[in-house]
């Protein structure tokens, strides 16, 4: 029973008992407490309000994961790509099926480069939390199918657009033998366009077994390259290793 469930239950419990004692004040305060916490649990995966939302790796070994979504993006993947392959760092990338159908070959390129391919929707709507299971699934089917067409790898991990939640993207994605991530630190680059001030919030929320969230979708590929290069640089100064989500989560 998930988080939401339980909340839920006591809820309606705790409602029951207000309008059978007549307190409309009180029935309106669980109201809106049930409400109130049921949209952080929609907006911040680490409540794992709804279901078993990964945002965190073994805390005991001192690596991170790199996670880029929105890609893959023929105006900044590449250039992303050569820096990863010059510094030997392979990273996790939660592609867009719809970009990957754009884009075959640049996708079997990311896999053909030891990285990793996960599944973040077919077409990226931001009404995606509305969705019913049965288009969830579709959504995550397309997805992987062009993604196993185009590269041969099979998705395993899911990370749903702009990280929001409900109980079913838990329901679709377990059916699929999918693991829905998050993430632990969000690096906020599609509001932030100063590489700098990224990498120094990134630092800041910074802990062994993090999971670090970027983007390669729609970001200009000189502010990518930049942030990339000055936050493995000052991993490596921190005595931090990357590592695939995969081997993170080991």
């Amino acid at each position: 029973m998930s988080r939401f469930h339980k909340v839920l239950i006591s809820a309606l419990l705790l409602g029951v008992l207000a309008v059978i004692a007549g307190k409309i004040i009180l029935l309106l305060v669980i109201i809106s407490a049930f409400v109130l916490l049921t949209g952080f649990g929609v907006a911040f995966p680490q409540m794992r309000f709804f279901g078993p939302f990964i945002c965190r790796g073994d805390a005991s070994r001192r690596c991170v994961a790199l996670t880029f979504d929105d890609g893959p993006d023929a105006r900044s993947t590449p250039t992303l790509l050569d820096v990863l392959r010059e510094a030997k760092v392979q990273a996790t990338f939660f592609c867009i099926g719809k970009k990957v159908v754009a884009e075959r070959e640049l996708t079997a390129r990311i896999s053909r480069e030891g990285h990793l391919l996960g599944n973040h929707t077919f077409n990226h709507s931001y009404a995606t939390n509305f969705f019913t299971v049965a288009r969830l699934k579709d959504e995550m089917l397309q997805t992987q199918k062009v993604i196993q067409d185009t590269s041969g790898a099979v998705p395993k991990f899911f990370r749903p657009p702009v990280g929001l939640s409900n109980p079913r993207i838990f329901r679709a994605a377990t059916a699929l033998g999918l693991t829905v991530v998050g993430w632990s630190v969000r690096s906020l680059d599609t509001r932030i366009t100063d590489p700098e001030r990224i990498v120094q919030r990134i630092l800041r929320r910074l802990e062994p077994g993090g999971i670090i969230l970027l983007h390669d979708g729609n970001i200009p590929a000189a502010q990518l390259v930049a942030t990339v290069k000055l936050l493995l640089a000052k991993l490596q100064e921190r005595d931090y290793a990357v590592v695939r989500l995969d081997e993170l989560l080991k």
